[in-house]
């Protein structure tokens, strides 16, 4: 399958063994079962492959809104982070283990690694100085601060990425931010989702997407000040009707960022651009 045939909403790129493995919201009802979990292959980052599905003991049937999973390789084994909602518990993320890429996916702890009530989504880890960290977003419609102020955190886990060891920090505000536009209808608010952190310079860059005046929109901040800095805006990196991005390194040494474009459902679809494009 050539990539701008595969319909794909938050797409994550997992390198190894010079294998490109992407998975995301995959299938054919992102918004309300959500992604069916597809890990897909490529050796060139245009032809895919399906090569399985990574849950499939059944511990996820309960859930729905099955968003934005995320592959990270951490202490040997390997960890998936998704978004998901329950009844009985509203929304929030969850990290999975598994000892290879082919093997099922089990949950770590089954509990959610994000606030219980806080309505939250989009979870990343970020290793940085060695000590694990979690940013997410607590989502517009559920802010704990109830003003639609839809925002970012990020807190110390353990090392085994069982708990939070931290309390959650506020980093990013989109009401706040300048950027965001509020939208809804009845209930209202301003986004900020999706983050990614990743090291430049001695400085933290976080990379996160909002609902700007052009649509979908791709923001970069910089904290000069450590992992709980003040996360002073860059510029925006892209305001096309394209989000959720992450960033990787490919075989040759060039890094990618990638995101889906547009914004709207079934029309979404992988782009990706060198980063100093």
């Amino acid at each position: 399958m050539k990539r701008e045939e595969l319909h794909i909403r938050d797409p994550f790129v997992f390198t190894e063994n010079g294998v490109y493995y992407l998975l995301g919201t995959t299938g054919d009802d992102p918004w309300q079962k959500g992604s069916d979990l597809s890990l897909y292959s490529s050796a060139d980052l245009s032809e895919f492959r399906r090569e399985r599905t990574l849950v499939a003991d059944g511990s996820l049937d309960s859930c729905a809104n099955i968003w934005a999973p995320e592959l990270h390789k951490y202490k040997g084994k390997y960890y998936l982070i998704l978004s998901v909602f329950r009844e009985d518990l509203g929304r929030g993320s969850m990290i999975l283990v598994a000892n290879s890429l082919f093997a099922d996916f089990t949950m770590l702890t089954g509990e959610y690694i994000t606030p219980l009530g806080w309505g939250c989504l989009d979870a990343t880890l970020f290793v940085y100085k060695e000590t694990p960290y979690l940013c997410f977003s607590n989502e517009w419609t559920t802010p704990i601060t109830h003003d639609g102020d839809g925002s970012l955190y990020i807190c110390e886990l353990s090392r085994d990425l069982t708990h939070r060891v931290s309390k959650p920090e506020k980093i990013v505000s989109g009401k706040h931010s300048g950027i965001a536009v509020e939208i809804g209808v009845g209930a209202r608010g301003f986004v900020a989702e999706g983050p990614y952190l990743y090291e430049e310079n001695g400085q933290i860059v976080l990379l996160w997407s909002t609902i700007g005046k052009n649509g979908y929109t791709v923001v970069k901040s910089v904290s000069k000040t450590g992992i709980y800095g003040e996360y002073v805006f860059d510029k925006i990196v892209f305001d096309k009707d394209g989000g959720h991005c992450m960033c990787f390194t490919d075989l040759r040494g060039k890094y990618y960022i990638t995101f889906h474009q547009p914004n709207l459902t079934p029309d979404e679809r992988m782009k990706l651009f060198l980063f100093e494009e």
